[in-house]
């Protein structure tokens, strides 16, 4: 596995989606104007130019999880007992398996491949690259999506955004497409609105919008409004989720 440089996309790439992909989900592409994307999976909600998404909601069974075996070092795989929450074939791939408590809590691996469960069982998740420390039936471990596979539209505050869609996306037709992360996007306003100047974040009102950035504890910032923004209203705001 080695490192590679990243995308340099050009005018027309960003206002095209691919029936195949082309790219590693979540991969970071650039313009020649320095304003960042990221190629995303989107699943059963088709994408709205404008419109704000966000990663799939955590599953609070799938946190701090003692492993069914023990996993020796420079094994490629990991059982971990789900608990009573339904796995769905592949949901995590190329995100993260993150080692919580007991050797090798630090580690994380990118998960490449795992199968279905109805939940509260052993599932086998396969890895990148092998462990680098042997794990135990007493280590733990944490299951983290990647942001950019099957994002949604979503007013869910407490998640990452994933970025805004350039571009109206049929995902019956050809999922794969490029949200926008960095530089100028039109974005909807939520039924406040935001002063110019000021911050924004993931909307609690509107599904899909931008809302006033207020509770520094609790809320990702998005960006700077560049225009006081009118409900309902689609207005340029400078992104900033990466």
């Amino acid at each position: 596995m080695s490192l590679t440089g990243g995308i340099v996309l050009t005018a027309s790439d960003i206002y095209k989606n691919d029936v195949i992909r082309k790219h590693a989900i979540g991969a970071c592409g650039q313009d020649k104007h320095g304003d960042l994307y990221r190629y995303a999976k989107l699943a059963t909600t088709d994408g709205v130019a404008g419109k704000l998404h966000t990663s799939l909601g955590r599953e609070a069974n799938h946190q701090n999880l003692a492993l069914s075996a023990a996993a020796a070092k420079g094994a490629y795989s990991v059982a971990p007992t789900v608990g009573a929450t339904a796995v769905d074939a592949d949901e995590y791939v190329g995100g993260y398996m993150c080692f919580s408590d007991v050797s090798p809590e630090g580690e994380w691996y990118r998960i490449v491949s795992h199968g279905a469960s109805a939940g509260s069982e052993a599932v086998t998740f396969y890895l990148e690259r092998p462990l680098l420390t042997a794990a135990t039936t007493s280590s733990e471990v944490a299951l983290v999506r990647n942001v950019w596979n099957a994002p949604a539209i979503s007013q869910l505050i407490a998640e990452r955004p994933a970025g805004v869609c350039v571009i109206d996306v049929d995902v019956s037709v050809a999922p794969y497409t490029w949200l926008k992360t960095r530089g100028v996007q039109p974005v909807l306003m939520d039924t406040t609105g935001v002063t110019v100047g000021l911050k924004c974040t993931i909307s609690d009102q509107v599904d899909g919008a931008a809302g006033l950035y207020s509770d520094v504890d609790a809320e990702f910032e998005i960006g700077q409004a560049m225009q006081t923004g009118t409900a309902g209203e689609f207005n340029p705001v400078y992104l900033t989720i990466d």
